[in-house]
């Protein structure tokens, strides 16, 4: 799909009107719901939006996609726009009833039960339960049993404003939501989740900006006499960071960073009057006791939040000089 997409560019629009605009459009919609791709989201629900209560209808009527409603609320849902989303996957279970669409209307009640997961709202998780026993029902009555439960979307992403509020994480997993503070470590969680199976450099996930220089591997420091107390004092520092961020004293630990940078700036500045300048503090070091210690300090905290994605995380995810989030099974997010 994602090969496909990039072939295409922007040619999609002519390349594929007429009798194939219908496919086109459905197929933007499920590209920004795999890539989560907030641009390519905006442009599959805008170029949706004028064929609203409309189907999807292709090749001159061999290939029927179901309720444009239900390709508008899979780009609501890459969004983030949970409240869209549900609208629009209401509207779609609706046109498909209308039309005695059986097999569409499951598709869109099946969404439909993930996108109120998702949202969380007060009656949204005992509605989506009910929908999925009514899917699983109708479905066996068609012929399409699944075999099992009907999978819930799980979702890992912050609150955009638009979506959601602002500083606030949603965090959906095994069909159950939270709302959780923004921290550190979940921006961290979330970089790994993208790239499942890759290793990714602490030095990284302490800088995620691509354009922000990466801090040498040592730093400059004083004489023998100087480096000894510094080593000291940069050990002791090091030390009653990990401890606040180990007991979840954000605040603290953020102040005894910025000591240490205070410490390292000085050391900087001094470098070279001993005549050669030598180094201390290795920042990979750094990098690596810094994102572990603020990855597991968010896994405690779902703990007590989410102990299934707490679970699950702790089981997936690798701390080190490279960190990695390579699941035993794969579990789809939406970022």
């Amino acid at each position: 799909m994602l090969r496909t997409l990039a072939a295409i560019g922007t040619d999609g629009d002519r390349r594929y009107a007429g009798d194939m605009a219908a496919l086109w459009l459905r197929f933007q919609a499920q590209a920004a719901e795999v890539t989560a791709d907030r641009a390519l989201a905006l442009r599959a629900r805008d170029a949706i939006a004028p064929h609203e209560g409309r189907w999807a209808v292709a090749l001159y009527g061999y290939d029927i996609g179901g309720p444009m409603a239900l390709w508008r609320g899979v780009a609501e849902a890459a969004l983030g726009d949970r409240d869209a989303a549900v609208a629009a996957f209401e509207a779609a279970a609706g046109s498909a009833d209308a039309l005695g669409a059986r097999p569409w209307a499951l598709e869109a009640r099946t969404r439909l039960a993930a996108a109120l997961t998702v949202r969380g709202g007060p009656g949204d998780t005992a509605r989506a339960a009910e929908l999925r026993d009514r899917v699983r029902a109708e479905a066996a009555a068609l012929g399409l049993a699944t075999g099992g439960p009907l999978p819930a979307a799980n979702v890992f992403r912050p609150g955009d404003g638009a979506a959601g509020e602002e500083g606030v994480w949603t965090l959906t997993y095994d069909g159950v939501t939270v709302h959780v503070p923004d921290a550190k470590g979940l921006h961290d969680l979330r970089q790994l989740i993208a790239n499942p199976g890759t290793g990714i450099p602490a030095t990284s996930l302490l800088s995620p900006d691509p354009g922000a220089p990466v801090p040498p591997g040592a730093d400059p420091v004083l004489d023998d006499e100087a480096r000894a107390r510094y080593q000291r004092h940069l050990a002791a520092l090091d030390e009653e960071i990990d401890r606040a961020a180990a007991l979840g004293r954000d605040e603290k630990a953020t102040a005894l960073d910025a000591e240490r940078a205070a410490l390292v700036a000085e050391l900087r500045a001094a470098a070279g009057l001993a005549g050669r300048p030598r180094r201390l503090g290795d920042a990979a070091e750094r990098a690596r006791k810094t994102v572990t210690a603020r990855i597991r300090d968010t896994l405690r905290k779902l703990d007590v939040r989410h102990p299934a994605l707490a679970a699950h995380l702790r089981a997936s995810v690798t701390t080190g000089t490279h960190c990695t989030y390579r699941p035993a099974e794969p579990a789809h997010f939406r970022l």
